[in-house]
């Protein structure tokens, strides 16, 4: 527990500092005629979590809204990416829900102002083909996760129990990220560990698929877009601009897959094949969302209490539907209108 609160103190103490640094120089708003430049960070960018932002930024969809997205900066997952939108000077970005419960539960200084990464796929996790011993989760005793305070962190803490497997005999491993998960998985050192979906496509001879979360859950927030009270204050036409885009871009990712995997595969290199069926997959269950969902903020949270956490969210304060794209669903998990 002592462990538990000064990360969360010193999480706090990075988000004051940061809040500093964007408070005074918050930039121009958002313009159509003369567009605003910005950088973003995303979760594990390489990942499904960047699509829509790439689509936006490639399409033009933010930028006709008055916000040219220059860099999409990669995050390590979890407080990791916090971090980069803090410290970076980075205004707006995508960041893993468990992680923005820990650093401002109350929302006395950060903000949910759109959707994001709103069901459980890509969360799969993989173990070496070459392993007999791991078959199903009943076998699993090493089970890696990203980072704490992460998506994958909160899901190997809910998905024992959803499968009904006896979790005091798991043993789970903080990997630091996606990458360095991989490596403890090829080196032995777990039984099984979160592996992208594009890396599962092009590979599918080096790994056999053990747990599937969209297997025990249709909702769950992995991610979401974020930014700073004081920056939405300053900056309302870029926060719209932002999830305008986004909200853009979710649409025309369903309307044109292949454009969007064209986009995928040429950023992370891998092959269109692939990243076509990553993109379909992620589509037809609808993985991302530019509004608020309540199902998949309930399963989030279910994570984060999961861990432990008494970090209690204000969802009223905390989530700001003010700065929503036209059309999408506003609904919380409790009653905000009083």
């Amino acid at each position: 527990m002592f462990l538990h609160r000064t990360a969360a103190l010193s999480v706090a103490l990075t988000l004051a500092l940061g809040l500093t640094a964007c408070g005074s120089d918050p930039g121009p708003d958002a313009d159509p005629e003369n567009p605003v430049t910005i950088d973003v960070t995303v979760s594990a960018a390489a990942e499904i979590y960047s699509i829509p932002w790439l689509v936006a930024q490639q399409q033009g969809l933010f930028e006709k809204h008055g916000v040219i997205v220059e860099n999409i900066v990669p995050g390590k997952g979890g407080s990791a990416t916090m971090r980069t939108l803090l410290d970076g000077n980075i205004p707006i970005g995508e960041v893993s829900y468990p992680s923005i419960v820990q650093a401002d539960a109350g929302g006395s200084e950060l903000r949910i102002v759109g959707g994001g990464t709103q069901g459980p796929y890509p969360m799969n996790f993989y173990a070496l083909a070459s392993n007999p011993s791991i078959n199903s989760i009943d076998d699993v005793r090493r089970w890696a996760y990203t980072r704490p305070n992460s998506a994958s962190d909160a899901l190997t803490l809910l998905l024992p129990d959803l499968a009904g497997v006896d979790a005091s005999k798991i043993e789970r491993v903080s990997s630091g990220g996606i990458g360095e998960g991989l490596a403890l998985l090829e080196a032995g050192s777990v039984d099984i560990a979160l592996i992208p979906s594009i890396v599962a496509e092009q590979r599918p001879e080096d790994f056999k698929l053990i747990v599937s979360s969209p297997d025990y859950m249709q909702r769950f927030l992995q991610s979401t877009i974020t930014t700073t009270k004081d920056y939405a204050e300053s900056n309302p036409g870029v926060v719209r601009a932002i999830n305008a885009g986004y909200t853009e871009a979710v649409a025309s990712i369903k309307a044109d897959p292949e454009a969007a995997a064209q986009i995928y595969a040429a950023y992370t290199g891998f092959d269109a094949a692939s990243a076509l069926a990553v993109v379909e997959r992620a589509s037809s269950v609808d993985t991302w969302g530019g509004g608020f969902d309540p199902a998949s903020v309930t399963s989030a949270q279910a994570g984060v209490e999961a861990s432990g956490s008494d970090r209690e969210p204000d969802f009223c304060t905390l989530f700001d539907p003010d700065f929503l794209a036209d059309g999408v669903a506003r609904d919380m998990p409790v009653d905000c209108t009083t």
